[in-house]
């Protein structure tokens, strides 16, 4: 009898629907880094059966779509699962990032809205979701989106509220020295930029020298943080050249493919 009750424990534990899915999740990134796209986008169906409707799921599997450039099925997929968003602070965040990245800047921005409006009521951090919709500003506007003058005008103060609020930070004066620059005040961007990098450099460099984290996932870490700075390094290539710079630029440019700058994989 207790080794009947010992096994069912462990079968309930090993048969979990969120574990199932996670199970499923990870043999899907092994076929994507594999190449074999046809296998991830049924693993991760899968997956995405067995998570419950999990909003967390629907975005990864999105994410996965638009990495093998299916980017109406993950925008579709995205829209199909809006109501699972609207409770986590952080699931908006990401979705609205994510639509960013597919070029879906006013569904981005409606989501952005609707950040800072929970943030204000649920006493989120509101610091971050005012970054958030001026971030999804900047790229809207570097992608040429039909926008208006006052909606970058908001963004700057969106920004600058942020930094107020919450003191400096690197991401921060990256996204108002980014702002500035598609405002067309190039040398204060590149201020804010010349200070932001740095800021940025040595957050990895302390991040690194940290021995208490497994080091799988550090170095996986590490990997997303360099991928950021390779972002804050192609915001001031941009500036650069706009400041007829071009050697300058170039080397920045360089350093932002070195570090892993990419729409496609997330860091843009």
């Amino acid at each position: 009898m207790i080794l009947a009750v010992i096994v069912a424990a462990i079968l309930s534990q090993l048969f979990r629907p969120a574990l199932v899915a996670q199970w499923y999740w990870a043999s899907a990134l092994e076929k994507l880094d594999a190449g074999d796209n046809d296998a991830a986008v049924r693993l991760g169906e899968q997956a995405l059966d067995w998570s419950g409707d999990s909003p967390q799921m629907h975005l990864r599997m999105a994410e996965l779509l638009f990495r093998i450039e299916r980017k109406e099925d993950a925008i579709a997929l995205i829209e199909k699962s809006e109501d699972l968003l609207s409770d986590d602070p952080s699931d908006l965040a990401r979705a609205s990032y994510f639509l960013s990245r597919m070029g879906a800047h006013e569904k981005a921005l409606t989501l952005t809205d609707q950040l800072i409006e929970k943030a204000k009521v649920d006493e989120f951090q509101l610091h971050s979701a005012l970054n958030q919709r001026a971030y999804a500003t900047a790229l809207a506007w570097s992608d040429g989106a039909d926008l208006p003058q006052e909606s970058l005008d908001q963004a700057l103060d969106d920004i600058n509220q942020a930094l107020q609020i919450y003191g400096i930070e690197a991401s921060y004066l990256d996204t108002r020295g980014y702002l500035k620059h598609l405002a067309g005040d190039d040398q204060g961007a590149l201020s804010d930029l010349n200070n932001a990098i740095p800021l940025f450099e040595a957050e990895i460099l302390a991040y690194e020298d940290k021995e208490d984290i497994w080091e799988t996932a550090k170095q996986a870490s590490l990997q997303q943080m360099r991928g950021a700075l390779g972002v804050l390094y192609h915001h001031r290539a941009e500036t650069l050249q706009a400041l007829d710079r071009s050697d300058d630029a170039k080397q920045d440019m360089q350093q932002a493919e070195k570090l892993g700058y990419s729409r496609q994989a997330g860091h843009w």
